[in-house]
């Protein structure tokens, strides 16, 4: 089998931090590009975030896999011109820092495009780079609240009720991924016309994408979801019903009742009620089992510890486990897509803070290690 990376010839310099650039830049790092992380002296703060395992969060463990890491003082002199430098070899800059931030620096696009002229410069925030609110500085939840995502999970349990947040950050994860599908978007055109250009993503504009069948019912209707469920849905039996040993989702729409009331083993279904008490009284996986093999879409609701057991979890080989100098074994999600020519793979760990300073400075940029030596004593990186 051919295991070249897809995009194995591809360099990115990574300025991004936390979440929303480094889920955009793990991705393309598994699909094989060479993602150079740019950190500075005292490291980016999510490394640091609680509870440590090696000296390093989980949320750095997973993001920063396949990453190469360097430490630079941007505010030094010499390592402005050493990112120029990388940025001149590399074919996209990923950067998700408060607008104006790398212009100051002298790193933002015009600067970069003057020695690398065909640069892809992706620039992640949270309002984008126009617009009335784009100075403002933004995190995940920001853009979940004024997207109408928090909202809209609300209304779920009760429209007058509060707002509620999902479980993960989906204000970074969502807009990431548009971020990388942006940038591959960005490289097939390169690869077309030789140009770059800017990717511009923003964290609100992604959320509401990811509301646009609630929006676009709204704007046909003038009903909000949970006013069209209360007004179109009858017998329900789409959602959370509890069992003995826990909750069960059963995804059954209408046409699919008589499916359903086979699996339960009843002459018919009217109410609601009648589902959740049947539920009631019986264990998750029999109840998952008796629908399941109805062609009714269930499953369980698992907590984490329970789902990385499932046999179906294992034999998909999701998890992935990569051994770490400090932390030891990290067991995280792999790449969740398989392709048959092109794997993606988990190569390496996140890096230590400059792990590859030497590395990178000497066989990318030419430098020597006595002058290696010599930055690190001025400051240059740290």
């Amino acid at each position: 089998m051919n295991t070249m990376g897809m995009l194995d010839d591809i360099k990115i310099l990574d300025f991004s931090h936390v979440y929303f650039g480094p889920y955009s830049t793990l991705i393309l790092a598994d699909m094989g590009a060479d993602v150079i992380k740019i950190e500075p002296p005292w490291g980016e703060v999510a490394r640091l975030y609680p509870p440590l395992f090696g000296g390093m969060s989980s949320v750095f463990l997973y993001f920063n896999r396949n990453k190469r890491g360097m430490t630079l003082n941007l505010k030094e002199p010499k390592a402005k011109e050493i990112a120029l430098e990388l940025a001149e070899r590399c074919d996209i800059v990923v950067e998700n820092f408060k607008r104006g931030t790398m212009d100051k620096l002298g790193l933002g696009y015009e600067d970069i495009k003057k020695v690398k002229p065909d640069i892809i410069y992706a620039s992640l925030s949270g309002f984008g780079l126009d617009g009335p609110y784009s100075d403002r500085t933004s995190f995940a939840p920001i853009a979940s609240a004024m997207s109408g995502w928090f909202r809209l999970n609300g209304d779920l349990e009760d429209p007058e009720g509060h707002p509620v947040r999902a479980a993960e950050w989906h204000g970074d994860l969502d807009p990431a991924l548009f971020g990388t599908i942006a940038i591959l978007g960005a490289i097939r055109h390169h690869d077309r016309t030789g140009e770059g250009q800017v990717v511009d993503v923003s964290q609100l504009d992604s959320m509401i994408a990811q509301t646009g069948v609630s929006v676009t019912r709204y704007t046909m209707s003038g009903e909000f979801p949970w006013q069209a469920r209360k007004k179109y849905m009858g017998l329900s039996t789409f959602g959370m019903f509890k069992a003995v040993d826990g909750y069960v989702y059963i995804a059954a729409d209408p046409y699919m009742v008589p499916r359903l009331v086979k699996g339960m083993g009843v002459e018919k279904l009217e109410k609601t009620e009648e589902l959740e008490e049947w539920c009631s009284t019986r264990n998750v996986m029999d109840i998952v089992d008796a629908l399941a093999v109805q062609s009714v879409p269930v499953a369980p609701v698992y907590r984490i510890d329970q789902m990385l057991e499932d046999p179906h979890v294992k034999a998909r080989g999701i998890i992935t486990e990569v051994e770490h100098p400090t932390a030891g074994k990290v067991r995280s999600p792999g790449f969740p897509v398989k392709l048959s020519k092109s794997p993606a793979t988990v190569r390496f760990p996140a890096p230590q803070l400059g792990e590859h300073n030497e590395e990178v400075l000497t066989e990318l940029l030419g430098y020597t290690k006595k002058q290696v030596a010599e930055f690190k004593k001025a400051g240059v990186l740290g």
